[in-house]
């Protein structure tokens, strides 16, 4: 049997290589063709597959989101979920319930980040952050931003999934709360989970 070292060295092998191969533009694996009709849009087919754009759009090897009706896409399928544990601070991302890649991040300081089972119900580049000492509205670019590149809502108000100025803190407990990634690794599971996307955060 595998010890938990090296389930985790396979794990941080497999990872990048399921990802690289789902956004292979020339790999079929876990995609389905689809053909592009008149009056589509790239934002109206992602959202009748329960997709991102960004993901669609990496998938297919676009710089935009110009689609010509005839132009075949491929899709990816399956179900994305998400399982943070808080005891050793990683992210899972599965795809049909099977790993697809973990994260290291950082979880909440003093047990803050809340255990049980959320959605993400929106999501945002470059969000503005509102600072909680004093309610303050910091945008993104400004010095004291603390949110990184992106933002995923939880189902539970004021809680969720984000960058971060601070990327020393991955691999601790150190926020308020929420659940902080390096803003390249945001960026990516920005593009995995779509909205809806099931989150499970467990002790």
């Amino acid at each position: 049997a595998r010890t938990d070292a090296q389930r985790q060295i396979l794990r941080a092998e497999l990872g990048p290589v399921n990802h690289a191969l789902l956004l292979d533009p020339h790999s079929a694996a876990g995609k389905t063709a689809y053909t592009v009709k008149s009056g589509d849009s790239l934002a109206r087919i992602a959202r009748q597959h329960g997709v991102t754009v960004e993901l669609l759009r990496a998938c297919n090897g676009m710089a935009r989101d110009v689609i010509s009706a005839g132009q075949t896409l491929g899709i990816p399928t399956g179900t994305v979920s998400l399982l943070v544990d808080k005891s050793d601070n990683v992210l899972t991302v599965f795809r049909n319930g099977q790993f697809f890649r973990e994260y290291r991040v950082a979880t909440g300081r003093e047990n803050r980040t809340p255990v049980g089972e959320f959605t993400i119900t929106d999501r945002v580049e470059k969000p503005t952050w509102w600072r909680p000492s004093d309610n303050k509205p910091i945008p993104y670019g400004d010095p004291e931003h603390e949110l990184g590149t992106h933002w995923l809502a939880w189902s539970i108000r004021g809680f969720g999934i984000h960058g971060t100025s601070k990327p020393e803190s991955i691999g601790t407990q150190a926020s308020l709360g929420c659940v902080r990634m390096l803003n390249e690794e945001v960026a990516q599971l920005f593009a995995l989970a779509p909205s809806g996307t099931k989150v499970t955060v467990q002790d």
